[in-house]
């Protein structure tokens, strides 16, 4: 009987899906997420993401029925697909889901790839946020990094945008670049801002084992950013942004208002609730259970004519994992939730002496029983961390009570 109810609670819990489009017109040479630059597959490949569709829901049937709150087409550059293409694949998901009347629904862009028809198309499906992926106004930096459109076209597509009816519309930008200045990166962030719209991300280039810049590094072609050079830079992006008015809700990602936060991202960032995932190298949480999809287009095609689902291999994270996780994840956004990790891992994290140094250093803060990091924290928040993970710590503020950990 319990168990019923457990199905019951799970099936009437919102859910929020993630779909890959693993196509790009030209691999950026610091890009390791899964993308091939055929385009000639991307009809038959639609046609194999709505049967994995059938198939994960044939395998999952609890999945029946959830109400979508998110939904999030990333890559890859998702804007190659047409709104007729597009289209199969959202009215595949209403068979399924239920989609929430509010339901933010992202599309990741290239700016080299809109037109004001293909935008206006893909609004009348239902998309309601658009993530450009520009990341820099400057002519070289776009050059260095491979992108296929130029400042202008950036500057353009945000207006077309705004034409085909979208006013939630997000700005990728990527600083450390080898050898940026100061005023270079001023420049682009001063670009972004100038375009009025609501979100901002500015990630920090990482140089990702097995990418084209990581092969011209090792070559001594490309001299990455030193430490002190990333952090200054760091440092102009937020506090531009903060005087601009963007509020930095996590640590790569700045909102106007916390309406116009990415809803989708905070489910991964934040509240660990469930998403549901389709397409190549995609990565799934349900239930507790994390699974990813293999990172091959032709072992993905393989899979799902033979009806089988793509999935590579999956896991169930320990209480351990599941605790460095939440401190990873909570502390690079919104924050810890107290009364949360106590009764999860029954643990009283204000008791931790390094938490207590860390505030006393001014990079935490405890607000209305949230652990936060200020924004100088955001600085070293992979060492804070590390240093929270630490076993030998955790032992001294440990809090053992039967049956406080599900």
């Amino acid at each position: 009987m319990g168990q019923d109810r457990a199905f019951d609670t799970l099936s009437a819990a919102p859910l929020s899906a993630y779909l890959h489009i693993p196509f790009c017109e030209r691999k950026c040479i610091y890009c390791d997420f899964y993308s091939i630059e055929n385009l000639s597959l991307r009809s038959e490949f639609v046609d194999l993401l709505i049967q994995e569709i059938d198939l994960k829901l044939k395998a999952v049937p609890t999945l029946s029925g959830r109400e979508l709150q998110t939904i999030f087409f990333g890559g890859g550059t998702p804007s190659l697909l047409e709104p007729a293409e597009l289209e199969r694949i959202i009215q595949k998901l209403r068979t399924h889901f239920s989609i929430a009347s509010d339901c933010e629904f992202t599309l990741e862009c290239n700016p080299g790839t809109v037109t004001l028809e293909k935008l206006r198309g893909y609004r009348s499906l239902g998309v309601n946020r658009l993530s450009f992926g520009v990341q820099s106004f400057d002519a070289e930096e776009l050059k260095f990094l491979g992108r296929i459109h130029d400042a202008e076209e950036a500057r353009e597509a945000v207006s077309l945008a705004r034409k085909a009816g979208f006013d939630n519309v997000s700005i990728d930008l990527i600083f450390a670049l080898p050898g940026q200045s100061e005023s270079t990166l001023r420049h682009s962030i001063q670009e972004a801002i100038e375009l009025e719209t609501n979100h901002i991300s500015a990630y920090n280039l990482i140089v990702e084992h097995g990418t084209p810049l990581y092969r011209l590094v090792k070559l001594g072609e490309v001299i990455e950013l030193d430490a002190d050079r990333s952090a200054s830079l760091f440092s102009i992006v937020q506090d531009t942004l903060a005087d601009a008015g963007f509020e930095q809700y996590e640590i790569s990602n700045y909102a106007k208002t916390s309406e116009q936060r990415a809803k989708h991202n905070l489910v991964y960032w934040d509240d660990f609730k469930d998403y549901v995932s389709f397409g190549p190298s995609a990565h799934e949480f349900i239930n507790g259970e994390r699974a990813w999809n293999v990172s091959s287009l032709e072992e993905y095609s393989k899979a799902i004519r033979a009806g089988n689902l793509p999935i590579i291999n999956h896991e169930r994270l320990t209480m351990a994992e599941r605790r460095t996780e939440v401190l990873y994840l909570q502390l690079r956004s919104t924050g810890v939730r107290l009364h949360e990790f106590m009764e999860a891992f029954g643990e009283d994290l204000v008791l931790n002496k390094d938490v207590h140094a860390f505030i006393e250093e001014g990079w935490m803060v405890v607000n209305d029983g949230i652990l936060k990091l200020r924004a100088n924290g955001f600085r070293f928040c992979d060492a804070i961390v590390t240093r929270l993970m630490s076993t030998n710590d955790r032992a001294a503020t440990r809090i053992e009570i039967a049956n406080v950990i599900p």
